[in-house]
């Protein structure tokens, strides 16, 4: 049986890659240069954008009826009234409305947002759209809002939420940041408002039919809570979102993006490994040395 026949070794050594990059660093030279450049005028073209946080604590919403639940509970419920706790459940869909695409795009009309949002499609001078029939929708400006402008994170140990806006306005950012805070605070409020109306409402003509003293005794207390409930809802300052911290201007210098160091550098070593990768490839067809 014949041995078998060592083949060329094809590994590239470091000694090997040195004296390759020594041989071509003119060629390598030249193509970092036009990257970097590239890289450089790409980040000073890029319109900054700031970043823009307020900072809020869900309130306490709950109705508080937990202790008329035994005496009352299936009236209560007919009212729509929640008698548990609830805190958790409460501020849940208090950040879920604050995400809803129903508020975002009450929002976004409320304030124009339309032709800021696209302001290429825009002709301020005429102020309509450049193009009807490419006229941005309310669907494609929520989109927008909720994926590259509006973000909010929520510390699930603490509870506290921090609701974020990026733009090119500095100022603008930190309006918006403050407005979408108070305009979903109050839309709450009045929600809650409408519903203890009602509830209200339901319990005096419950009292009125009732001939159980003890059903009439737990009814006024229901009554008297819901009322006390009513008057917290439309006095306190804050009913779903306490304010922590108000978003304010960022410094103009405190850009959120781009990051014009890092896009340079990224820059110079793409021309290094593009400058490599042809080099390689000139070799191995032509045969240079």
């Amino acid at each position: 049986m014949s041995e078998p026949v060592d083949s060329p070794r094809n590994d590239l050594s470091l000694f090997e890659l040195l004296r390759f990059l020594s041989r071509h660093k003119a060629v390598l030279a030249i193509y970092i240069v036009i990257f970097t450049t590239a890289a450089g005028v790409l980040a000073f073209a890029l319109k900054p954008k700031y970043r823009a946080e307020v900072v809020v604590s869900p309130a306490d919403s709950s109705s508080g009826l937990g202790e008329l639940g035994g005496q009352l509970g299936g009236l209560a419920s007919l009212a729509g009234i929640n008698l548990g706790g609830g805190g958790g459940k409460k501020s849940d869909e208090a950040l879920e409305y604050l995400r809803s695409r129903t508020f975002t795009a009450g929002f976004i009309q409320r304030h124009a947002l339309m032709p800021i949002l696209f302001a290429k499609k825009w002709d301020s001078g005429r102020s309509q759209w450049r193009d009807a029939d490419d006229a941005p929708t309310i669907a494609e400006g929520v989109a927008k809002f909720s994926k590259k402008v509006r973000q909010i994170a929520e510390d699930k140990r603490t509870g506290i939420v921090t609701v974020s806006i990026v733009w090119s306005d500095r100022v603008a950012a930190a309006d918006w940041a403050n407005w979408l805070i108070a305009e979903a605070d109050k839309a709450l409020r009045d929600r809650a408002s409408a519903e203890q109306n009602r509830s209200i409402e339901y319990l005096k003509s419950e009292a009125a039919q009732t001939s159980t003293v003890e059903i009439g005794n737990a009814i006024s207390k229901l009554m008297e809570t819901e009322l006390k409930n009513a008057m917290v809802a439309r006095t306190r300052d804050a009913y779903a979102f306490k304010v922590v911290d108000p978003a304010v201007a960022a410094d103009p210098k405190d850009r959120d993006s781009p990051n014009k160091p890092l896009i340079v550098v990224m820059g110079t070593a793409l021309g290094f490994v593009v400058g490599v990768i042809v080099t390689a490839v000139r070799q191995n067809r032509y045969g240079q040395r």
